[in-house]
């Protein structure tokens, strides 16, 4: 009979192999399984940490864990269905929407997102603002069995109005979550708008209730209109808005407030205010400020309710809008604007008023007679008050100016005038139009003289100010914008006397960004390698680091041909007494007034070990704005040899080394810490680990992970990462990573495929989700028994493409002499700047059986006379002064224009390429794809072009990610595995036969 022990271990090793042997490759079906985790928070008190946990497609959860113990609440966040198959160039451009967040100070809490805590961590809520997948089918299943969309578009036959069952599924998702934490009892506020919940008591709630009159106009303005077409969930309700306020010019004019309820989180006792547009607490909760847009427009006006004696102040009111109710940083006073004195009339002009929660009554500050001729306060107003409270900032506009309708010029000539001395050129003010129709512009009030200043124009877009608005520092780049066209440019910097907006020039053509110190005394600017400060009252500029030799505060490692940036600013010590500066790796404190020498605060231990090290902000208190260097502070590191990261800590004034605290082989994301208990929260991850949730009462003790996000991961085959170094063909040391399939047998010589842009070795520990896009995913391909290469890349000025010949193919050649790649099987892909050196890589070199080019430039002599679309630049500044690493103009290197240009070798190339380049990429113009391939196909070359139609340099259209990460493995999966050729590379697809080979499943050997 068998031992029992060697039974047991035979069982066990048995166990292990099946275990092993099930786990599966990953498929494009999986990939949707994978989930963020977003916004993470933790209570004020540390005892309950929130985030969402969002899915590509599926429903999203807002989650509530408790930090010391297992137990957790969930509030389903809607459906989520990603699968948006419009592709970019079609979609709308709106704004993103806003994130979930405290309602303090005026603050709303976000759509659907993680939401705030209470002040005393008693409660969590949290908007949820779309359907559940319940709803969703079942909106969908009732259109489909009313067949047309009902009634309430905006006109006959018209625009599109969404079934009433698609409204009414769309607006019962829109509600309030209030999540009792004692008891995890969760409360489902249906049809609530809004909420808002004070920053330092944790008493009181306000929320937007559901609006029975403004259904009501809605549901009665649908009848009125037209019979509509099939539409959306949503579209029937606003359509029909649209359309009764069209046909009623009294809703026309105006939106109206709604209700709002005030509720008292201690005893559940509510009571509701009617018509209310805005409402904000102060941070301790002494006052609700709201005002109110009634249909009874006497009604109308700014409202100041007392929460301790539950008493109502009318601030002031009659007819009229009342807008940009805001208070100062204390909340003991406020600004408001109203239209009250003009109101009813066309353009109506507003009144700044200003008054005190004291007095409960506020004055005029600022009419429009004091700003410049015919100049406004705009729809989009927005004041905010000095730090100190002296002094209003207020927006201002310009007259009205409409751009000329296009259908005014139905029959007339449209056109557009490139003219020599534009100092921008036409694509670049094309995109500007509507800021330019739309744009506004600074100015100042001082509360004690009521003086108005205006501080910003067209040549001067913004200002900063000092605590006290006593002085001011302003940049303006426009004498250089035609320069910039092709050149880094440059700002000139001023002061400015906020009192009489006069500025006085202190620095010509700064290439780094200027800022005001936090106390006033200095401007500070980068420019050419050195620091500069200007103290303000002595008007003398110090170098602030000529007295430091060799030591470099620009990026020395930056490979690109214009100014190198520099590695920042930490911040300023008290009353600006000094200021801290980053290297390479380590923290300078420096006199700005250049008396005393510069110190390393962290003695050269970063330079010393290859560590960067970095200061981590973890005080929450908003009042601590300077650095004090006689607290112990937090350090991140970074060992640029290892790729380890970790934390340090330090007294800074005591001029000592850091005190490592962990240093692992893990990728750390920022630390967070409770605001009012000594909890820290951060992520910790690994190719094979996803960045989960880890809190303690330290950071170096912050171990115990609170989610577990991608727990499924553990079916699939995975893999591993690995740094690998080498020489380049220059001797330059080298670094890369090498991603190997799980269970990796060196004895095997696996196929590889080389994936890189620049420098990639730094995400050694990063993980990587499963998903399509333009590029490889490393996942997927390890997972499907792929080796995955990433190597970086040591630029020569002027010598792009032979710069990545000569650092990748002796990387390459390292790996195929360890004995485990197939040097029959070696793939190369990258997408635009990596696209590139690809094009280039395989005129010189035929030691790849196969090639992606993602939008390449082929062509370097057309690709620098042409445009950046999507920002309207012109390409030749890249090619000067950025990533394309020329260094010259082409008049001035043309030689090295036609070197490093793949067009000019198309003779030489030996190995298969498949191109993606879309025909509205705003990055790289399509016609450099379409050269490439036009080249190739002259010389009977093999390759392919694929042009997902009105996509951008990046696919959009979930859909066409989907299609393109299946052609793109099916390439390699032929060239790479021996996998049968599909139709559409041995035939191609005709014109007339577009759209039939849709979605072909990737072939497997």
């Amino acid at each position: 009979m068998m031992p029992v022990r060697r039974a047991c271990a035979l069982l066990f090793l048995v166990a292990t192999t099946v275990t092993a042997q099930s786990k599966k490759p990953l498929t494009q079906a999986d990939w949707d399984r994978w989930q963020t985790i977003a916004a993470p928070t933790l209570s004020p008190d540390g005892k309950w940490a929130a985030y969402t946990l969002n899915p590509r497609v599926g429903e999203g959860e807002f989650v509530v864990r408790s930090t010391s113990t297992s137990s957790e609440h969930r509030v389903n966040l809607g459906y989520t269905n990603r699968e948006n198959n419009t592709p970019g160039a079609e979609r709308g451009r709106g704004g993103a929407a806003g994130a979930g967040g405290r309602g303090g100070r005026g603050g709303g809490g976000g759509p659907s997102g993680a939401g705030p805590f209470s002040a005393d961590g008693k409660f969590a809520f949290v908007m949820v603002t779309t359907p559940s997948k319940a709803q969703v089918d079942s909106t969908e299943a009732a259109q489909r069995t009313a067949g047309a969309a009902g009634r309430g578009g905006a006109g006959r036959g018209g625009q599109g109005a969404g079934a009433a069952g698609g409204a009414a599924a769309t607006n019962n998702a829109n509600s309030l979550r209030v999540i009792r934490l004692a008891d995890g009892n969760i409360e489902a506020i249906k049809g609530a708008r809004s909420f808002r919940v004070p920053n330092d008591n944790g008493k009181w709630l306000a929320y937007g209730a559901p609006d029975s009159a403004a259904a009501a106009e809605a549901a009665a303005g649908g009848g009125r209109g037209g019979r509509g077409g099939r539409g959306g969930a949503a579209a029937g309700a606003a359509a029909g808005a649209a359309a009764g306020a069209a046909a009623d010019p009294a809703v026309a004019r105006r939106a109206y407030g709604g209700p709002v309820v005030l509720r008292n989180l201690n005893t559940g006792a509510e009571e509701k205010l009617a018509d209310v547009v805005n409402y904000t607490f102060d941070d301790s909760a002494k006052v609700l400020a709201y005002t109110v847009t009634s249909r009874d427009s006497f009604k109308d006006g700014v409202y100041l309710r007392d929460l301790a004696t539950g008493t109502t102040r009318t601030v002031m009111s009659g007819p009229g809008n009342y807008r940009a109710f805001t208070f100062d940083r204390a909340q003991q006073q406020f600004v408001f604007t109203s239209d009250k004195d003009e109101f009813g009339r066309a353009n109506a002009n507003a009144v700044v008023y200003h008054g005190t929660v004291k007095a409960g009554t506020a004055q005029p500050i600022l009419t429009t007679a004091a700003l410049p001729a015919f100049y406004r306060f705009p729809d989009s107003f927005q004041a905010s008050f000095t730090r100190s409270g002296n002094a209003v900032t207020v927006s201002i506009a310009p007259p009205r100016e409409e751009a000329v309708p296009n259908d005014s010029l139905v029959g007339k000539a449209k056109f557009d005038l490139w003219h020599w001395k534009d100092a921008q050129i036409q694509p670049t003010q094309l995109l500007q139009v509507n800021a330019a129709l739309n744009r506004t512009f600074q100015g100042l009030v001082n509360l004690t003289t009521k003086k108005f200043t205006r501080l910003t124009d067209e040549n001067f877009p913004s200002v900063q100010l000092s605590d006290d608005a006593k002085v001011g520092m302003q940049s303006t780049g426009v004498p250089y914008d035609l320069e910039r066209t092709w050149g880094d440019g440059g700002n000139d910097v001023h002061v400015v006397d906020p009192a009489t907006g006069v500025r006085k020039q202190i620095a010509t053509k700064v290439s780094g960004q200027a800022q005001l110190s936090v106390g006033g005394k200095y401007v500070t600017w980068y420019d050419k390698d050195h620091w500069h400060a200007y103290n303000i009252a002595t008007a003398k500029t110090v170098d602030l680091n000529a007295a430091v030799q060799r030591v470099h505060f620009e990026q020395e490692n930056s490979s690109q041909t214009g100014e190198p940036a520099a590695w920042g600013m930490a911040g300023w010590t008290k009353d600006d007494r000094s200021v801290l500066i980053y290297d390479r790796f380590d923290v300078w404190e420096i006199d700005p007034a250049g008396v005393k020498a510069p110190t390393i605060l962290t003695d050269s231990l970063g330079r010393r070990e290859n560590l960067t090290l970095r200061l981590i902000a973890l005080d929450n208190n908003a009042d601590e704005r300077w650095i004090d260097a006689s607290k112990q502070t937090w350090l991140s590191a970074f060992d640029e040899d290892t790729k380890e990261s970790g934390f340090y800590r330090a007294r800074l004034d005591a001029r000592r080394a850091p005190e490592k605290v962990m240093l692992d082989a893990v990728r750390y994301g920022s630390p967070s810490k409770a605001a009012n208990a000594d909890v820290y929260m951060l992520t910790r991850s690994t190719f094979q680990d996803f960045p989960n949730l880890f809190v303690g009462p330290t950071i170096n003790t912050a171990k115990t992970r609170i989610t577990d996000a991608n727990a499924f991961q553990k079916e699939y085959s995975w893999g591993s990462a690995e740094l690998v170094e080498w020489s380049s063909q220059d001797g330059v040391p080298q670094q890369g990573i090498l991603y190997k399939p799980e269970n990796f047998d060196p004895t095997k010589k696996y196929p590889m495929i080389t994936y890189f842009y620049e420098d990639l070795s730094d995400g050694l520990h990063t993980y990587i989700a499963p998903n399509g896009g333009t590029s490889v995913n490393i996942a997927h391909y390890v997972s499907n028994g792929y080796l995955m290469f990433e190597p970086d890349i040591y630029y020569e000025d002027g010598h792009p493409g032979q710069s990545a010949l000569k650092s990748i193919v002796p990387g390459v050649q390292k790996l195929i002499d360890r004995g485990f790649v197939d040097p029959k099987k070696v793939g190369l892909q990258g997408h635009s700047w990596g696209g590139y050196q690809i094009a280039y890589m395989i005129t010189q070199t035929n030691m790849f059986v196969a090639a992606e080019a993602g939008a390449p430039v082929s062509n370097m002599t057309s690709a620098y006379g042409g445009i950046r679309w999507e920002s309207g630049v012109n390409r030749a500044m890249q090619y000067e002064n950025g990533q394309s690493r020329i260094g010259k103009s082409l008049q001035e290197g043309l030689p090295l224009y036609l070197e490093n240009s793949p067009l000019f070798h198309l003779d030489r190339i030996k190995t298969p390429l498949l191109i993606l380049h879309n025909d509205q990429d705003g990055a790289v113009p399509w016609y450099q794809g379409i050269e490439m391939y036009i080249g190739m196909r002259r010389q009977g070359k093999e390759a392919y072009l694929f042009n997902y139609n009105n996509e951008l340099h990046g696919i959009q259209g979930r859909a066409n990610q989907k299609d393109w990460a299946n052609r793109m493995q099916t390439f390699f999966d032929v060239k790479l595995k021996g996998a049968p050729e599909p139709e559409w590379m041995t035939k191609g697809i005709a014109a007339k036969d577009k759209g039939k080979d849709q979605l072909v499943p990737v072939i497997r050997p």
